[in-house]
């Protein structure tokens, strides 16, 4: 199978753009249910035919995990960093490029994610007729 294509011309009108905010009730350990979420996020890993499904995740999620759950891996990217501030940077060229179909981050990895950083978000992701979900544990 071919990889998802690199450069890509997004259309003013896509009916995905934007940004949503899903907030999730935190397990007993403290990580977001994977129960309820992975499942979600594994079918929209299958929605883009020809652009990326990229994750800004955490450290414990893996390609196995996501395998495990039925991710579509030839058409996931999956980043992990340690800097709130090269995530911030990574969040809005992810959805401002047009690479990719659906861009996912989880929230609680980053410190004060403000109102501005949630229109910058935004703006980038109707730029890039991207979908971008912010996880909020």
């Amino acid at each position: 199978m071919a990889s998802p294509a690199l450069k890509y011309a997004p259309q003013e009108s896509s009916n995905v753009s934007g940004i949503t905010e899903i907030h999730i009730t935190q397990s007993q350990g403290g990580a977001v249910s994977r129960e309820v979420l992975l499942p979600m996020l594994a079918h929209l890993s299958k929605q883009g035919k020809d652009r990326w499904f990229t994750w800004i995740a955490p450290k414990g999620i893996s390609k196995s995990l996501l395998l495990r759950y039925g991710f579509d891996l030839n058409k996931v990217q999956l980043v992990h960093t340690d800097s709130s501030t090269d995530i911030r940077w990574l969040i809005w060229e992810a959805l401002n490029n047009g690479n990719s179909e659906t861009v996912v981050v989880e929230a609680s990895s980053l410190s004060k994610l403000s109102a501005a950083d949630v229109s910058e978000f935004e703006a980038a992701s109707i730029k890039g007729a991207c979908r971008g979900l912010l996880l909020r544990g």
